[in-house]
């Protein structure tokens, strides 16, 4: 079972002043949760969601999902009409998103809390070389076309005594706006070489190659001698993936240097909910990724609804649910502090009635 050690004893504490609704009723039995909840938002979450989901029923069986990949900024428009009961995010509430869900969700409007992290991996299609170093110069460099052939020298200093091949450097990327294209420039913009800033979009690259979504760019890389992309980490083992650079060592994509990323990444609670981040630099850890997010309201119209969203909310963030979305979603889990912070809220939604 699920278990948060400082949950309840906190009674109806406020979190740094966030207005939530009246401390909300003890929590209902397994039997009395039952309904259909009906969100949506970011593609990106569409994997952990649907193991949520899953394990989630087997919880609380007279429950389920509906869950609509139109996009984060959809999502929210939805969460303020009533179009849905939580939004899926790229990112955190802003206090002027927070107005506007005040119609909807009562006076305190919504709040978000982080749920899971989708690492994003340097992936790369050519068989002949191993543990293949990337700095952030030399990336940049490469997705602003100006170091375009594998055995560059800016690549081999970074890489001594590998034989790099004489062939062209094919860099792919998504036309289509993604929260995993602003992860991946704000990497890049950690090098003056990087000169078009952080965006949520690519610019074209010279001699590069462009698909329409992330969800198209492995097949692109498969199909692609010489490629090179950023994916997320739902690409799992398909592809060798290089070794970056976050002011320390070269580190490899890797559940365990993801997880000592994330122990050095920062937790703050405000009155838009938690933030968690991941550090901008790391000894050890493997720290490109992005930080999702699901947001809720702080009141509902009826008991039952504000009962189930908090056991869906309450599952995600519980052990269980991190547990089914780490093993069936390959995502990583934000930290404990900010899983618990974002419990104390959950635990605090209401309702009207």
């Amino acid at each position: 079972m699920h278990h948060r050690s400082i949950r309840r004893a906190t009674g109806c504490l406020l979190l740094l002043g966030i207005s939530l609704a009246a401390c909300a009723s003890p929590p209902a039995k397994q039997q009395d949760i039952r309904g259909a909840l009906t969100a949506i938002g970011s593609p990106i979450q569409s994997d952990p969601i649907g193991s949520w989901a899953s394990a989630w029923r087997k919880t609380y069986p007279a429950t389920s999902l509906s869950y609509s990949p139109d996009g984060s900024d959809v999502g929210l428009n939805a969460l303020e009409t009533g179009q849905a009961y939580y939004a899926a995010l790229d990112a955190p509430l802003t206090a002027q998103q927070q107005d506007s869900t005040k119609a909807q969700c009562g006076p305190g409007g919504a709040f978000s809390v982080p749920t899971s992290v989708t690492s994003i991996g340097v992936v790369f299609n050519m068989p002949s070389i191993r543990s293949l170093k990337l700095s952030p110069e030399v990336l940049a460099k490469i997705f602003s076309g100006s170091v375009n052939r594998w055995n560059d020298p800016a690549i081999a200093a970074v890489n001594p005594g590998t034989t790099l091949p004489d062939s062209p450097i094919v860099p792919v990327t998504a036309s289509t706006a993604s929260a995993l294209t602003t992860a991946s420039t704000r990497y890049l913009s950690t090098s003056t070489a990087w000169t078009s800033g952080v965006t949520n979009k690519w610019t074209k690259v010279p001699g590069g190659q462009e698909v329409k979504n992330f969800s198209d760019v492995a097949k692109k890389v498969d199909d692609t001698a010489g490629a090179i992309a950023f994916m997320d980490s739902a690409s799992g083992s398909r592809f060798d993936t290089a070794l970056l650079s976050f002011g320390g060592d070269f580190v490899r994509m890797s559940k365990d240097s993801v997880a000592a990323a994330v122990q050095d990444g920062t937790t703050k609670t405000s009155g838009t909910g938690v933030e968690f981040r991941l550090p901008d630099k790391t000894d050890h850890g493997y720290a490109l990724g992005n930080v999702n997010y699901q947001a809720f309201c702080s009141t509902y119209k009826n008991g039952q609804i504000a009962s189930l969203v908090r056991s869906w909310a309450d599952f995600v963030v519980g052990s269980d649910g991190q547990i089914a979305s780490t093993y069936f979603a390959g995502v990583a889990s934000p930290s404990e502090e900010s899983l618990q912070d974002a419990s104390l809220l959950i635990d605090k939604i209401g309702s009207e009635q």
